[in-house]
């Protein structure tokens, strides 16, 4: 089920040009930097009440008569709302539509709306001046789209909330699976018997949907726990196997601090959480919106948990069909193809062994085949 709204390399100055061309620069940058905080406010004025109705009432978190782990295999998987980034109906979003409905998942989507050519622009240049990595156009429309919706989440007043990528996937066991991190999020946590809230509040970013994590002897103690839904590590895909082919044995995972994680197929937030990666990450100046969430947990800026290996992966449609990401689109690598050369073709998603996409539209599983990327 669906509820829909309305809303949606350094800078090198030569030494041969002058002081005024160096000068007349810096003046763009300012305006430009200015431009983008004050577009950036607006964003949280740009979604419309839910259609058919004036108010909306705030959902309240699942705290229930029954036990946090049980919650946990709710609608919303233990969260207060599970949301979905998506620029456009598309082939991503009836997929997802059809795995939630197989699965009694509940999404909203907020419709975002469209930042400027100028804003995109104006985000992607924050830190050029000081020799920061900046994101192509692609990458920085998508980091934006992140914010906007964490702004959602904010003005909201939403204690929790998951968020996805529109072409995420997951095993068809995902309530199962939910209960498990429940009981093991709460008890690396530390919470309380009294707090029934499914995984506790005590943490920022809850990284559920990633293509890896590292691994290694002198992190902080992870919390082990048995999950014989994993992929098996012979089986799995992604730069992380090295790591679980040496300190994670099959039909595990594990509860751990964030260390090197990449992707954001779907991670979960608290309301003090989203406003901590709203303030951080509205700065840019670096590769993806990924790579700065996961600089940010690195650092302890941000209190970032990591299921790993992830429960969330992406689904890809077959390479042969033409299809090019929205990011690389962006990016101007290539174009994409059409819908219709896509949908009616069974693709893959890696290291989620019974995928809730292709038995809702293929009913079959489609597992990616192994790689070490």
């Amino acid at each position: 089920m669906f509820d829909v709204f309305d809303n949606h390399k350094m800078i090198r100055y030569s030494n041969s040009i002058s002081y005024m061309a160096v000068l007349r620069g810096r003046r763009s940058v300012v305006f430009a930097t200015i431009l983008l905080i004050l577009s950036l406010g607006l964003l949280e004025s740009q979604y419309s009440l839910h259609q058919g109705s004036h108010t909306q009432t705030k959902p309240s978190i699942s705290r229930s008569a029954s036990s946090p782990r049980e919650s946990a295999g709710n609608s919303t998987l233990g969260f207060q709302k599970l949301l979905a980034l998506s620029s456009r109906p598309s082939w991503r979003t009836r997929g997802l539509e059809a795995a939630a409905k197989l699965t009694g998942l509940q999404f909203t989507i907020p419709t975002q709306g469209q930042g400027s050519e100028e804003l995109v622009k104006a985000f992607k240049s924050l830190g050029s001046d000081r020799g920061a990595t900046v994101p192509g156009l692609g990458s920085a429309k998508a980091w934006l789209a992140h914010i906007d919706l964490l702004k959602f989440v904010i003005a909201s007043d939403l204690e929790t909330a998951f968020i996805v990528e529109d072409d995420v996937d997951w095993d068809v066991r995902i309530k199962t699976q939910m209960r498990l991190v429940s009981e093991n999020i709460r008890a690396y946590t530390g919470v309380g018997e009294n707090d029934t809230a499914p995984f506790g509040t005590r943490w920022d970013v809850l990284w559920l949907g990633h293509c890896g994590s590292f691994i290694g002897d002198h992190m902080t103690v992870p919390l082990v726990f048995a999950d014989d839904s994993r992929c098996e590590t012979d089986l799995y895909s992604g730069w992380s196997k090295g790591n679980l082919n040496e300190h994670l044995m099959d039909g595990y995972r594990q509860v751990q601090k964030s260390l090197q994680t990449v992707c954001t197929f779907g991670y979960g937030v608290t309301r003090h959480g989203a406003q901590k990666v709203v303030g951080l990450l509205s700065q840019g100046a670096d590769e993806a919106f990924d790579i700065a969430l996961s600089s940010y947990c690195k650092s302890q800026e941000l209190d970032c948990l990591v299921v790993n290996p992830q429960l969330f992966n992406h689904y890809e449609p077959p390479s042969d069909t033409g299809y090019v990401s929205d990011v690389h689109v962006g990016d101007e690598q290539k174009n994409s193809t059409d819908d219709s050369n896509i949908e009616s073709y069974k693709g893959t998603t890696g290291n989620i062994r019974r995928s809730a996409r292709c038995e809702a539209l293929f009913h079959d599983v489609c597992m990616r085949p192994p790689s070490e990327i």
